[in-house]
This record gives structure tokens, sequence and C-alpha cells, in this order.
């Protein structure tokens, strides 16, 4: 194969390249024809383009630090990296950016080995200044033979526009330069839209590296001399995200500020830089409201809660964000939940309909916030649950419901699946009293509330049913059974079937995702436990006993038996 490679009648750059990256791998002549190869080929046919991209594979495979790392334990692979300095200082391209293009290409450049003192451990602030000062000569070598042409053919050519304005307006251009150099940048904006990204990073770049505002406001106005307001506000969208921006923008027209508030692109809010809201207000203001949240995530500790409440409030409504961009994480929203939660200002009431809003991420409890206020508006207000009933399931009857409740056709979609998730979200039992105890009494009348809500519109059975499963999630009682006293209690008073059947359910769905040994053990112990409080129970509570733990009891044997017979079967497989 090696042979066949080397003997290849028209060698191309892919192919060329390729030979390069096996040179260690090689014999000491075949290294040797890979050579003479490359030699021929730059010679007879390279273009300076493709010049630059094998010596940048040649100085990317053999005179990096992890190359020369490891050329240093081989004598031969030494004399490989000494003959690849050779090749690669020949093949130094005539064109100053295709000599300098290797610095450019990414942000990450393969440091040279050969000016690293410590080749074993990387120093990255040294690292950093040094690839800094080779790219800051580079582009000053371009400057001198290119002009500024030439530092906007080489911001073209990578990926790194951004940076390249950065630099060149510390480290080399005057104001007036920067200026000119700006007012190019954007002309090519507005004349190449399919191209235009980076032009529009190096002003980015450029823009953020003005430190004066004064100095800020010359350049832009020298830049805006001779454009429309409403490419003024295209160039501003480009600006820092700040005060000094926001003023130019409010001298605009209105339908020219609409441009910039409809296109602003704010990073993120730094929490050491953190002052007032006025990011935030402006991007509300302009119906962004989910911009404006992924703008202040990283300090939602800092922002008052009343203006937290009114983002997520906005951000539930819809506004005018683009469909895909700054999308918000369940962390962040969580995190806000929290904060708006101790917010004395704010009453249970609008707590709870706001978490109603975003049951969709809350019923997930990734981090451990839930709906604390809605579980509780809950527990004060029964119909709500019985209307959640009513949302997502149909009258037993087959009848219609009155026209008041019913939910309107192009709805019915958000609010039933809404229900459904409420109904899954809640685990707080209720009924408890002024102290946080749960009380027996008071949960037997949250019970009868929703049963005759339910029962009134048809749907007393599967209202049972739900109730049952809430009630799964009871805690174990004070003398060590489950479900607790006050749960018991009622579930014994009741005698509901469909209420039994229901919390059978609800406990059964609540093991969830589990790692599972060989054979049925697992499955004999949730057994066994239950059928010890079912004993606990068979003369107090004899209905409970019977209808709900001695099923389960049943339930996890079969499930036992089930996972024994399988275990046999993977046993008996060769």
């Amino acid at each position: 194969m090696i042979e066949m490679a080397l003997s290849w009648k028209e060698h191309t750059l892919g192919s060329l390249s390729d030979l390069v990256e096996r040179l260690p791998s090689l014999q000491k002549d075949e290294q040797t024809r890979v050579w003479e190869l490359i030699e021929a080929w730059a010679k007879e046919k390279a273009s300076d383009t493709e010049k630059a991209m094998i010596r940048e594979k040649i100085r990317v495979s053999l005179l990096s630090r992890l190359a020369t790392i490891r050329a240093r334990k081989s004598a031969g692979e030494a004399a490989l990296t000494g003959k690849a300095k050779d090749i690669y200082a020949a093949l130094e391209p005539s064109d100053v950016l295709n000599k300098h293009a290797w610095l450019f290409r990414d942000n990450w450049v393969d440091e040279p080995a050969d000016e690293i003192q410590e080749i074993e451990k990387i120093d990255y602030q040294k690292r950093h200044e040094l690839i800094e000062r080779k790219r800051i000569a580079a582009m000053d070598e371009i400057l001198d033979q290119r002009g500024l042409a030439g530092l906007l053919a080489l911001a073209q050519s990578g990926k790194t526009a951004g940076l390249i304005g950065q630099l060149a307006v510390k480290n080399l251009l005057a104001e007036v330069d920067i200026q000119e150099f700006l007012r190019r940048s954007f002309q090519l904006v507005r004349e190449d839209k399919d191209g235009a990204v980076p032009f529009k990073n190096l002003i980015v770049g450029a823009f953020h590296s003005i430190s004066n505002p004064e100095e800020f406001k010359r350049v832009v106005k020298a830049v805006s001399a001779d454009i429309s307001e409403k490419d003024m506000a295209r160039l501003l969208v480009l600006a820092p995200f700040d005060n000094n921006t926001w003023n130019l923008v409010d001298m605009l027209t209105e339908t020219a500020q609409d441009e910039y508030w409809t296109n602003a692109m704010p990073g993120w809010l730094n929490p050491h830089d953190m002052g007032d809201n006025e990011g935030i207000e402006r991007l509300l203001k302009a119906e962004r409201p989910r911009t404006a949240f992924f703008y202040c995530h990283l300090c939602l500790e800092k922002i008052d809660t009343l203006v937290l409440y009114r983002l997520l409030s906005e951000m539930a409504k819809g506004g005018r964000d683009r469909q895909g961009e700054y999308l918000i994480e369940s962390y962040d929203v969580e995190k806000a939940f929290k904060n708006i939660n101790k917010c004395p200002t704010l009453t249970i009431d609008q707590k709870a309909g706001l978490e109603l809003l975003y049951i969709d991420v809350l019923e997930k409890r990734s981090h451990g916030y839930g709906i604390p206020n809605l579980e509780r508006y809950i527990e004060d207000n029964p119909e709500l649950f019985a209307q959640a009933v009513i949302w997502v399931l149909k009258r037993e009857d087959n009848g219609a419901d009155p026209a008041e409740l019913q939910v309107p056709p192009d709805q019915r979609e958000t609010i039933v699946e809404r229900g459904v998730k409420l109904m899954r979200a809640i685990k707080r039992i209720p009924g408890h009293d002024d102290h946080g105890e749960l009380n027996a009494v008071r949960l037997a009348n949250w019970i009868t509330m929703v049963r005759q809500s339910c029962a009134e519109l048809s749907r007393a059975e599967i209202a049972d049913f739900r109730i049952g499963k809430l009630l799964a999630h009871a805690p174990v009682g004070n003398d060590g059974v489950w479900p607790c006293e006050p749960v018991r209690q009622v579930m014994e008073e009741i005698a509901s079937e469909l209420m039994m059947r229901g919390a059978h359910e609800g406990v059964y769905n609540a093991r969830g995702v589990h790692w599972r040994r060989e054979g049925g053990d697992q499955e004999r112990e949730l057994a066994d436990k239950y059928r010890a409080w079912a004993q606990a129970l068979r003369f107090s509570h004899p209905f409970v006993s019977s209808n709900l733990l001695m099923k389960l009891v049943k339930t996890y044997e079969h499930e036992a038996n089930r996972e024994d017979l399988e275990a046999e079967k993977r046993r008996r497989l060769p």
C-alpha cells in the first residue's frame, strides 16, 4: 500500500498531505521519497496557496509541540524533524497573506515548538502572549505590504475575523485608520449579504476594543456619515450592547430604533458589571423577553425579583424573539423561580400562576424546585385540581360540559397538555394545617370538594383514580408504616376501589428507571416491605391493607417470578 501511494502518477495537495501525516511511521528511504515528491510538486505544479497549505500540514504534523515531544523519544524522528524544518522554510509562500494564514485560520493555533522553552509543560498565559505577538507582527507586515485591504482579505480567509478587528484597533491603527477600516468593512457588509459574516465579526471585534466612549462616538459618526439611518441601526447592532450604543440609538428615528432593537445581539451580562436593569427594560420594551432573560441569566440573583417576575411573565406570552435564538436552560428557569419564591411582595396566587405557565419545565423537578406555590394554591383551591381533571378527560356519560367550561378548539391541545403535566407534577398531599402538619379532616374535605366538582360534570370515577395517584406520594407515618396516618384514615373512610387503583399505579410508576440485579430479589424485597405494612394495618385499616398494600405485594411477587424466569432463560443460553 505504501509503495502504491508513493508511486501514484499524479500527486495532489490532498495525497501529499496524507503522506506528510504518516511520515513518522515510514522508513527512512520512504520519507526521503515523500520529501522529493513534495519538492517536485511545489516546483512544478503548486500554487502559492497550496504551498502554504502543505507547509501548515508539515508544521502541525512534525514541528508542533506534541510532534516535537514525540521526536525527542526517537533519533529517527529527530532527523525527520530537521528535514521537515528545511522543507518548511523552502516552501515559504511569496504572498504575505498565504505566509501568515496559518495564524488566523482558527482561534486555537498549535504553538511552534521551537519557540517554547519548556516543551513538556504548557503555560497558557505565555502561550497566549506568544501567539498574540506573532499575530500582531504578521498583521503589521500585511498592513505594510497590502494596506487595509490586506487585513480585510485576511479576515475573510479564516475564522478569526473578530480577533483581527480587535488586534488591529488595539495595536496597529490610529483613529483615522480605524474609521476607514470600519467604513470599508461595513460597506462590504452592505454589498454582500451572503459573505458578510466575517466582516460583521471584524466590526464587532473592532468596536469592542474601543474603550473610550468619545472615541467610539467619533468612529461611529465617521463610519455612518454617508449611510441611511436604517443602515446606521444595522451598524450599531454590531457595537457593544451598552449605554454608549443605546444613547446613539435613541437619536435615530423610531423606525431605525425598531430596526436596532429587533436585531440587537446582547451577550451575557457580567455579574461583576451588574448595574441597573436598563438593558433588561429596553429589551422588554422591544418585546424580546427571552433575549432579555438570556442577557441576564448569569446574574439572576442580582436582578430585582419584581423585574424577574415581569421577565418570566412576558416570556410566557411569547414576544418578538426569533425562533431558535437565545434558547433558555431549565436550570436558569428554576434558579429564577427560586429567587422569585423569596419575594415577600408577590402573593402566593401570583407565584402559583407563574409556576402554572412554566409547568413544562418545573414538573420535571430537574434541579429541585418543583411547583411549591402552585401546590399550596391547589391545596387551598381544590377546584383547580378538579379543573385539570375536566381539561384532560372526557365525561363518563359522553355528554357536553356547560359552555363556560368548554375549552376553545384552538387551545385544546395546549390546555390538555398543561392539565396532564399539572396532575403529574403535584407531589404535596393537600390538607396541611397552619403548622404544616397533615390533617385528616382537612384532607377529607379537600377530596370531598374535588369529588363533588368532578361528579357534577360526570367524571366521578376518573377523579377517584387521579386522587389515588396523588395520594401515592404520601410519606411514611410516624409509626413507620405507609401510607401516613391521615392518608390511610381518609382512604379507609372513603373506601374507593378506583382510588386504590390510582394509588397502586402511582406507587408502581414512582419506582421509575432503576438498576437491577439478576433475578427477582429486588421485587421480593419490595413485596416483603408492603406485606409488613399490610400486616400492620390489617385490623385498623383493612380496606387499605387488602386493596392497596396486598395488591402491591402480589404485583411485586408476580414481577419477581417473571424476573426469575428471565434469568433462568439467560443462563440456559449458550
